[in-house]
């Protein structure tokens, strides 16, 4: 392959007896393909492998048929003579790899050779106009379906009667959001939650316990908002499930999230801490919101976040319409709890989006595992720093889950997806992520605080401050 302006890295060699699929994504669910890899195999009763179109600059890559499309990366690198990693916004790398003339030559290659292309991908964009290419099929919900779930305004719209809304307000613009807020804090005397329709990842939200905070961060945006009342809560779950169908939905496991300042996402821990009761609550409220999804036409993985007040109530916070961070977790609980011949999540996924309904053995897990746990911590820069060394992967993350389910192994931390040594890393860029698995919560404490000291010994001393946001 010719190395196109647009490419920054690329070690492509097809085997022949081999038919592969697309990731177009981030590093950080590239190992969600090793799940769908065996889902196509399985299904289609040939060999299949993947392709990784990633936007990430690492120092290495972890698998050989990677293809960076970054042009941004390249003219930084000619800038300053070496790497620098940066974060690329998911809707506008889909329209960069889209347009890329490596990405289609490729596209049009595995098309000759094997008549059909699958893209897996972390969440489905109307920009990726690649889905367009007769033969090509996105293993994930429809773009445009997803796009408009994932407007908080056309959520609190569909699930009035189905979810428990928090107390809430649409507004037109700034103006008109400051001056209904102004005569909320009688009512709403815990805080505000300020909102715009499109809001992930910490952008474009936030928490104001004060007028003037709405005013200082909100007063000069453009657009729609909406506010709502702050809920003070004890707990965050978020529920994961898949949509096959409007009355098909699977819900697969809810985990503990920890969050910071109201909405920045560090991490989850699994099993929830959470009494049985409100867990089946959780997962029947989840059950009706999918099955309104379903109505939609929405077909594949969706998450519900949560808060539970001190006296057991449970209010809806969002629907994220796309995978989770914790997905790749969540694989690895599924595949360890249920028989080995039931489907595990992407191959449900891929029923719910090619076939519109599960297989007939599909098994939902009722209670956790009891014997096994895990905890996750995203490491996210907020100013710029240089990293030193790379944190070295001692040992898969699906290994450690079996090995220790299987009492071979106690507990465990690794660190993953690190971007790797001497390279300028820019603020909102992932570090790496560390993922603990155990037998209890209590293992899980220290173990992740030893991936979290790596990955500080990982970078020179000029990082200031480390904060984690909202995943994906």
């Amino acid at each position: 392959m010719l190395m196109e302006d647009d490419v920054f890295f690329s070690d492509i060699k097809l085997d022949p007896e081999v038919s592969y699929f697309l990731y177009i994504g981030e590093i950080k669910t590239d190992c969600l393909n090793q799940f769908v890899k065996e889902t196509l195999s399985k299904i289609h009763g040939r060999p299949f492998d993947f392709i990784s179109i990633l936007s990430d600059v690492l120092e290495s890559y972890p698998h050989k048929n990677t293809l960076v499309i970054n042009p941004m990366a390249r003219e930084l690198y000619r800038a300053k003579g070496r790497k620098v990693s940066f974060r690329i916004a998911p809707r506008t790398f889909a329209s960069m790899v889209s347009a890329s003339a490596a990405v289609n030559d490729l596209v049009r290659q595995l098309l000759d050779k094997q008549g059909q292309v699958f893209i897996h991908v972390f969440e489905s964009v109307p920009e990726l106009t690649l889905a367009l290419i007769p033969d090509v099929r996105i293993l994930g919900p429809s773009g445009h379906i997803a796009n408009i779930w994932n407007n908080k305004l056309y959520q609190l719209q569909m699930l009035k009667g189905t979810a428990p809304l928090i107390d809430y307000r649409v507004c037109a613009d700034a103006e008109h959001m400051l001056e209904t807020a102004r005569d909320l804090w009688g009512e709403w005397p815990d805080g505000i939650f300020v909102s715009q329709p499109y809001s992930a990842a910490g952008v474009n939200s936030f928490l104001a316990t004060t007028q003037e905070e709405i005013g200082t961060k909100a007063a000069h945006l453009k657009g729609k908002f909406f506010i709502s009342r702050y809920i003070p809560h004890l707990d965050d779950p978020t529920v994961l499930g898949v949509v096959a169908g409007p009355a098909d939905v699977f819900i697969a496991a809810i985990a503990d999230q920890e969050i910071q300042d109201g909405n920045k996402f560090r991490g989850s821990t699994f099993p929830s801490a959470l009494s049985s009761a409100l867990q089946q609550e959780l997962r029947e409220i989840t059950r009706k919101v999918g099955q309104v999804m379903g109505r939609s036409g929405y077909r594949g993985i969706f998450g519900c976040d949560y808060v539970v007040d001190d006296q057991g109530r449970i209010f809806f916070v969002e629907v994220n319409a796309r995978k989770q961070g914790t997905t790749m977790e969540m694989c690895c609980t599924l595949e360890n709890a249920l028989p080995a011949d039931t489907p595990g999540l992407l191959e449900l996924e891929y029923h719910a989006v090619m076939h519109n309904r599960f297989p007939e053995n599909k098994m939902e897990i009722v209670d956790a595992l009891g014997d096994i746990c895990w905890r996750t911590y995203n490491y996210k820069l907020d100013e710029e720093a240089e990293t030193n060394q790379i944190v070295p992967v001692d040992e898969d993350e699906r290994t450690l889950f079996r090995e220790v389910k299987a009492g071979r192994q106690d507990h465990g931390v690794i660190v993953v997806e690190h971007v790797g040594g001497r390279l300028a890393v820019q603020p909102g860029t992932f570090l790496g992520r560390v993922v603990a698995v155990g037998h209890s919560r209590a293992q899980l404490e220290e173990d992740i605080r030893l991936g979290i000291q790596q990955l500080k010994e990982s970078i020179f001393e000029t990082l200031q401050t480390q904060t984690t946001t909202k995943d994906d």
